[in-house]
């Protein structure tokens, strides 16, 4: 991470300003990228997403102003205050279909660095210089005149170690047991043993799927799924599915030119599974469904031999990685077509997918 920001801050004379980002997400999955103007200018400014691939983004000037962004290290946390010229529906021309009170619970990020550092400026690089990224979430309205909108937000916070009724928040990590509701073993986790679920399409029509992932939430899918040979001529999007250097990929951003691999941000292994069949000996890491679930073979020769724990034959593959990753691929999962049934996943999720209760305390959306 570059030290550049500190030394900034630290000279005797910053002669760059301090240029404050705001990206807020709406209920569709689109996100409003805006600015509280740059030297008394109204233009807009470009600056590059945190993450790979660093797309650079455009932010449209609306006057406003935030308070409230104290520290403390005891006592209530701070419920910091986000006020938005609305002067002829300035602010509410931006949100399209969308109404104020459709923005509680959404994410607002507000990001900070300095002029210099701005796409197109002397200091612009990937990826982008910036101070640390604050996140709120928007709980309610504060005020709503004709003249402004003011949001109250709450800061997402670490919750471990506080007592709910009956059990103590685990942070990071999900504490109910995966399928448990579905297996009998009690708990909030409702995903179901054999990973179907059903899913609705524009037209109002539902088809039933089946998904699987793995503990790194890569997806299994059934050997017959076709996978396209890798071209770099390609524009591949989040319903490819592609065969490359010997692995099978799932796009997970869309891109062409973008070879995969295991440190590509634009692809996700894939991995492929047979039905079970006593008859059939498998090989180390061949993968079958049996149970409802997958396994994996643990040596070469593996032929009938059931599936189950404990035979010292099989792994179950398809387990949960136990964080927020591994629920939003399950809960938010989307076929790559929504027109007909037993479709695999997609390398996108659901928007509107919401975690079930209790699995992380204080995460309402994703």
């Amino acid at each position: 991470m570059t030290n550049l920001i500190a030394t900034d801050a630290q000279s005797q004379e910053i002669t760059s300003g301090l240029v404050d980002l705001f990206e807020l997400g709406l209920p569709d999955g689109s996100t409003l990228y805006f600015h509280a103007g740059l030297n008394d200018s109204l233009d807009e400014i470009q600056f590059r997403d945190k993450k790979a691939p660093y797309a650079v983004r455009e932010y449209t000037p609306m006057p406003m102003m935030i308070d409230g962004l104290d520290l403390n290290a005891d006592g209530a946390s701070a419920r910091p205050a986000l006020t938005v010229a609305n002067i002829g529906t300035l602010f509410y021309s931006q949100l399209g279909n969308f109404k104020n009170d459709d923005l509680i619970g959404q994410r607002l990020i507000r990001r900070q660095t300095f002029q210099k550092y701005l796409y197109g400026e002397s200091g612009d690089a990937s990826p982008p210089i910036e101070l640390r990224t604050q996140e709120y979430i928007i709980d309610r309205i504060g005020q709503e005149t004709s003249v402004s909108v003011t949001f109250e937000m709450a800061a997402p916070f670490d919750l471990e170690g506080i007592k709910l009724p009956r059990r103590i928040v685990v942070g990071k990590y999900c504490s109910w047991k995966y399928q448990g509701h579905d297996t009998g073993k009690g708990g909030g986790c409702t995903w179901r043993e054999d990973g179907g679920y059903s899913f609705r399409n524009s037209s109002d029509s539902t088809f039933s799927h089946n998904a699987y992932f793995n503990f790194e939430d890569s997806p299994l899918v059934i050997n017959t799924t076709s996978f396209g040979t890798y071209s770099s001529s390609t524009a591949y999007t989040t319903d490819s599915y592609v065969s490359y250097s010997g692995k099978k990929w799932l796009c997970i951003l869309n891109n062409t030119g973008q070879a995969p691999s295991s440190t590509s941000s634009y692809w996700k292994e894939a991995f492929t599974w047979v039905d079970y069949s006593s008859s059939t000996p498998y090989s180390e890491g061949a993968l079958v469904r049996s149970s409802n679930t997958i396994w994996k073979s643990t040596h070469a020769s593996n032929q009938n031999n059931t599936p189950a724990h404990g035979t010292g034959h099989w792994l179950r593959e398809e387990v949960c990685g136990k964080t927020l990753q591994s629920c939003k691929a399950r809960y938010g999962v989307v076929p790559i077509v929504n027109t007909s049934a037993n479709q695999p996943p997609s390398g996108r999720t659901s928007k509107a997918a919401r975690l079930p209760f209790g699995s992380f305390p204080g995460t309402l959306k994703y």
